[in-house]
């Protein structure tokens, strides 16, 4: 083999190396430091809400079809929920795709654990809505490791 070659050899595995560290630097666990969680309040059960549920990769995700909350006002009903199976904890966003906004964020919300009336960030006019209700998890331990997550995708009817 001619030093050309050899040296072009050589750069490629630098360039692949260099890669694969990157790779592994930016895709590592990362160590939450000064954390304190903000876990929601115990709320007792006024109905049910329309649902349905799925599980991704052993974690139980409520599925909604569709959410009904009232025009005008920030404080809604609507039950949220982390399964008594799930061995995570949640936290639930509410996500306005057309427009890309959070209008609600849980506090962290325990195995077994149900939300029944919860305040948006903003009041939301009369009409129907794509809507992202993402659901950001953790383990449940002192660590709080995030692990996967799930979006359910439905429509929010505000009337």
């Amino acid at each position: 083999m001619n030093r050309k070659k050899k040296i072009t050899i050589l750069v490629v595995i630098l360039v692949l190396a260099a890669a694969a560290a990157g790779i592994y630097w930016y895709t590592r666990p990362k160590e939450v430091t000064n954390y304190d969680a903000e876990f929601e309040e115990d709320q007792e059960r006024p109905d049910s809400t329309d649902q349905e549920g799925s599980v991704a990769d052993g974690i139980q995700i409520p599925g909604y079809k569709s959410i009904t909350i009232p025009a005008g006002t920030k404080d809604v009903s609507v039950e949220l929920m982390n399964p008594e199976e799930n061995q995570v904890y949640f936290q639930i966003s509410f996500y306005l795709p057309d427009t890309e906004e959070t209008i609600y964020t849980s506090r962290m919300i325990k195995p077994g654990q149900h939300l029944y009336e919860i305040t948006l960030d903003k009041e939301m006019a009369a009409g129907e809505y794509p809507l992202t209700v993402r659901y950001d998890t953790f383990s449940a331990d002192e660590e709080m490791t995030p692990r996967n997550g799930a979006e359910v995708n439905c429509t929010l009817i505000v009337e």
